[in-house]
């Protein structure tokens, strides 16, 4: 009766062991992961930057970007930007 029950003991302790390992295991896994959201979190916060520095406008009349000294933004009541023209697309526009 005693060897059962070192053998239970061991099966025990064999399955503590083999329930540590994949706790390692997915701890490691988890740290890997935390690891990638960090490197996606700058990427997007250098594409966000990019994007904020070449902001190149399209106009809503003939569809071609507009360069920054020949556009004309037009606001709604609440001030927020709803439509880009070329200054010479405007002008016709208002004929």
């Amino acid at each position: 009766m005693f060897k059962k029950k070192a053998t239970s003991n061991q099966i025990d302790q064999g399955e503590q062991a083999n329930t540590r390992e994949k706790i390692e295991i997915t701890l490691h896994k988890l740290q890997a992961l935390k690891d990638k959201i960090s490197e996606l979190r700058c990427q997007c916060e250098e594409l966000r930057e990019l994007g904020l520095e070449s902001k190149v406008s399209l106009c809503s009349e003939c569809g071609n970007a507009i360069e920054p000294d020949q556009e004309v933004v037009v606001k709604d009541s609440t001030g927020m930007e709803r439509r880009y023209y070329h200054m010479k697309c405007f002008q016709t526009l208002l004929k």
